[in-house]
């Protein structure tokens, strides 16, 4: 019985190496950390970009057609990374509720910041009408841009803490200088 208990381990152990060393396994597979990882970051750039590029518009077409167009774009990307973020649920870490609920806190905060895009635009009759309006929907960019670098701060301790979430950051391409440190 001995020998038989010994063989068994020895063939458990040379499996659990062969896994190890990726042999038999599918090297594509992402883990579902690795996944929710990849989720937020890709939220995140496509946020940011979008806001450059609705800047960009803004600039070359200052008129109230062009602020009307670009605070509806801003508003659209913001629901979406919104959207997204609620989706994302926790990550399967240490600390992924403390991450969920920043990022549901995230995701809160800019629920607001949407509505007063919203309604900075809207009814904008004159130029002064639509300086303010400007001025307000360039604000309230900056504050979801500091607020989202605030939660990424947050999750990169987070990260700092938990070895699972660091991985996980650090195997989704898409954070790739996304969360602060990584």
């Amino acid at each position: 019985m001995n020998g038989r208990v010994r063989a068994l381990g020895a063939t458990l152990l040379a499996g659990a190496v062969l896994a190890a060393a990726g042999c038999g396994g599918d090297d594509n597979q992402v883990s579902a950390s690795t996944q929710w990882a990849g989720d937020l970051c890709t939220a995140v750039n496509t946020w940011r970009n979008s806001i450059a590029t609705t800047a960009s518009t803004l600039t070359s077409n200052p008129t109230r057609d062009g602020l009307e167009q670009a605070a509806a774009d801003a508003e659209a990307t913001t629901r979406t990374m919104i959207d997204t973020v609620k989706g994302l649920g926790a990550p399967d870490t240490t600390s992924g509720d403390e991450a969920k609920a920043a990022v549901d806190s995230l995701a809160t905060s800019l629920q607001s910041d949407v509505e007063t895009i919203k309604g900075a635009v809207e009814g904008v009759s004159d130029v002064q009408g639509l300086l303010a309006a400007a001025s307000t929907v360039s604000s309230t960019v900056a504050n979801i841009s500091t607020q989202l670098s605030s939660t990424l701060d947050e999750l990169g301790a987070l990260r700092d803490s938990d070895d699972e979430l660091k991985q996980a950051f650090s195997d989704a391409d898409s954070c790739d200088g996304v969360i602060p440190g990584s």
